[in-house]
């Protein structure tokens, strides 16, 4: 039993990986309505870096993290968590089966994301930047088109190869290189007609904040998401992140010239 003095009313799955955990908690408490530490959420973080890789599992169709993953919630409940949020987008994955052996609501990174794309989008065209898991996985699709919003996913290689070397960069700790690459992507993105960009890899949150003006393109950062939906249904005022940024700003570049030849097809408008 843990003493209710201490007990946390936010339980988090980290190490998925560990710097965007670590971004997660950061925005987390940036964007807390708070004066004060005790204005501030109760919160654990259970970080679990050993797990399988995601991606590998989808593409290789088996549920090698799944048992950890019900491991890691059914700690979290018995610490008496009200919700539990998982700042990796792959695992939600498997987030049916998680939930239905969970007392706590876990709070779906996809929802958040929607909610957040409505915050600065009424309708338009979404382009996912993703691991491959996830798009495999298809619920971002499913419920960006649910919403309303038109999709774009890539016609070519180059578009997911700039999104995957900007997550192995950040997971390899390389994070300004890991902005650049992001920054191309968007470029491709934007070239395409997308409105919006979401960053659907919690890796790519933790650049975010470093990226240059992106000309219009609503960007969508799926840990501020999370964040925001957690503090929202834990009853916290929520507001954006305030103070510096985590990363410095890039150094200002042609972005043009790297998606001048690309094309972003099979977008759709409903």
């Amino acid at each position: 039993m843990i003493d209710d003095s201490i007990r946390p009313q936010l339980g988090i799955i980290g190490g998925l990986g560990p710097l965007a955990s670590a971004d997660f908690y950061f925005k987390l408490t940036r964007m807390t309505q708070a004066f004060r530490d005790n204005d501030h959420v109760p919160a654990v973080i259970l970080s679990v870096p050993q797990l399988p890789d995601r991606t590998e599992a989808i593409l290789g169709n088996h549920d090698g993290p799944l048992a950890p993953l019900k491991a890691a919630v059914s700690t979290l409940n018995v610490l008496g968590v009200t919700c539990i949020a998982m700042p990796c987008n792959t695992a939600h994955h498997w987030y049916d089966q998680l939930a239905a052996n969970s007392q706590a609501q876990i709070i779906h990174i996809g929802d958040a994301a929607v909610s957040e794309t409505r915050r600065g989008l009424d309708r338009g065209r979404v382009a996912i930047l993703a691991t491959q898991g996830t798009l495999v996985s298809g619920f971002y699709q499913d419920k960006m088109s649910a919403a309303g919003f038109g999709l774009c996913l890539p016609a070519n290689t180059e578009f997911q190869e700039r999104v995957d070397n900007a997550i192995s960069l950040v997971k390899a700790g390389s994070t300004m290189e890991a902005a650049i690459e992001t920054e191309r992507a968007l470029d491709i993105a934007q070239t395409a007609g997308a409105d919006a960009a979401l960053l659907g890899c919690t890796e790519l949150s933790v650049v975010a904040a470093s990226l240059n003006d992106v000309s219009g393109l609503v960007v969508i950062d799926s840990n501020a998401a999370l964040a925001r939906a957690c503090l929202t249904r834990l009853g916290f005022g929520a507001q954006d992140a305030r103070g510096l940024q985590a990363l410095p700003q890039l150094p200002g570049h042609d972005r043009s010239l790297h998606a001048s030849s690309v094309i972003l097809a099979r977008c759709s408008v409903p």
